[in-house]
């Protein structure tokens, strides 16, 4: 676990690569099976949280081209990079403003509330914190009778089939 006196050094941007690494300890029996990289983070150089919020007009528009040769430079900050990535991936748009992330976040959450409740309805124990392990309808879409699923009926809609047939392969679990 890192230290309050560890985190205030990464903020004031004195970092180097070993208080990096320790917001993502890696365990000791995995690491020989990490790949090397020749990225290291330079002090100074990374996207800091500071530099992020810097980056934002009044508004809320993001100087992309700003962040990205910053990024370039030193890469990002663990801290931030969720934040980051929610740009970097497209899921919001750099010329958005801060409301209109926030109506879309809330768009998407109710989104997914409403697919989590479609989906519970299909198969009743996602949502339950069981793993689904083992294939809970035939490939033909009859439901296999077991004591962790019950799917009550057979599925005709191939979509639907198709997903009940790799929730095992994904670990759906209750989420």
């Amino acid at each position: 676990m890192v230290g309050l006196a560890a985190i205030a050094e990464l903020f004031r941007g004195n970092a180097g690569i070993e208080e990096l690494e320790a917001f993502y300890p890696i365990r000791r029996d995995c690491l020989a099976d990490i790949p090397k990289t020749r990225f290291r983070p330079r002090v100074g150089k990374t996207l800091s949280a500071r530099r992020w919020h810097a980056a934002f007009s009044e508004d809320g528009h993001l100087d992309i081209e700003k962040v990205l040769r910053r990024i370039q430079r030193g890469g990002i900050h663990p801290s931030i990079k969720g934040f980051v990535w929610e740009f970097l991936l497209g899921c919001f748009d750099p010329n958005s403003t801060f409301d209109d992330r926030n109506q879309l976040r809330e768009q998407r959450r109710e989104r997914y509330a409403m697919w989590k409740t479609e989906c519970q309805n299909m198969v009743p124990v996602i949502g339950s914190g069981k793993y689904i392990t083992r294939p809970i309808i035939t490939d033909d879409g009859q439901p296999i009778e077991g004591e962790d699923c019950h799917v009550t009926s057979a599925v005709s809609d191939k979509k639907v089939a198709h997903w009940m047939l790799f929730l095992h392969q994904i670990g759906m679990y209750g989420v």
